[in-house]
């Protein structure tokens, strides 16, 4: 058994084993935080105004470069216009540098008008062809290649859109209604259409409309039993190419013994 004698030489010999490696590891923590303190103190701050492109948007651009560090800051300000940025000082003069390039006036993109024409198609004897007269040619090729004798127009709109990957969308209530006296005809149809990604293609020439896709959604009313009635979705999705003032046939979609064929036409405005 250790004598008290013994046991004392052994914890300070333990202790005196160990102390270096604490000294070392307490100045490892004073250095750290002495790093951080010493670059928060580099840290500058620059107020940007920006006079031509939306400072939110710009702000995304900027901020890859940044040092990353902790407190690094590129907030911006809408109301103001303007982009706050804190950082090591060369790290804000190359954001200095991408704003001066970046914040240039964007270039003038002409106007795009789409016409939308919703037909519906079918052999209803009682139906009578009803559609503007600008649809007849349309209209004509679609009673051959689809086989439907009558035509209505169910609806027509005009979107206005410019180039850009915007979309442009509408709904309504369509004037259509199911056939067979059943819960479902006694309940409206709607539909809604989202015109997404369009561009102006003018190497040939003539400009070429380029819609990226077209999406057609009809929520049509179907019977499940003689009390009960439930919506399901129909339609399509496509992409479209048009020329200025083409009259083109976007897609068709079935709804019972009746088709939707949607029509577009498209026309730049400077």
């Amino acid at each position: 058994m250790l004598s008290v004698r013994h046991k004392f030489f052994l914890a300070l010999a333990l202790a005196l084993a160990f102390a270096p490696a604490a000294l070392a590891q307490s100045e490892q923590s004073a250095q750290k935080q002495e790093d951080n303190y010493v670059t928060t103190r580099l840290f500058q701050s620059r107020v940007f105004e920006i006079k031509n492109r939306d400072p939110i948007n710009l702000s995304r651009v900027l901020g890859p470069l940044t040092s990353g560090f902790k407190g690094t800051v590129v907030m911006p300000n809408p109301e103001f216009h303007t982009i706050t940025v804190r950082d090591f000082p060369e790290n804000i003069t190359a954001i200095e540098e991408a704003i001066r390039r970046f914040d240039t006036p964007e270039v003038s993109r002409p106007g795009i008008e789409f016409r939308v024409h919703m037909l519906v198609a079918s052999n209803d004897e009682s139906a009578v062809n009803r559609y503007p007269a600008e649809l007849s040619e349309v209209v004509k090729q679609l009673q051959s290649t689809l086989g439907y004798k009558n035509f209505t127009l169910m609806g027509s709109q005009i979107v206005r859109s410019k180039e850009g990957r915007g979309d442009n969308y509408n709904k309504g209530v369509a004037d259509l209604k199911m056939a067979n006296d059943t819960s479902a005809s006694k309940n409206p149809v709607f539909y809604s259409y989202n015109i997404r990604s369009v561009s102006l293609d003018q190497s040939s020439g003539q400009a070429r409309v380029l819609i990226e896709e077209f999406n057609m959604d009809m929520r049509v009313p179907l019977s499940l039993n003689s009390a009960s009635t439930t919506y399901e979705s129909v339609g399509f999705k496509s992409p479209v190419s048009l020329r200025e003032g083409e009259k083109v046939v976007v897609g068709t979609t079935s709804i019972a013994d009746k088709s939707v064929v949607v029509v577009l036409s498209a026309t730049t405005m400077k």
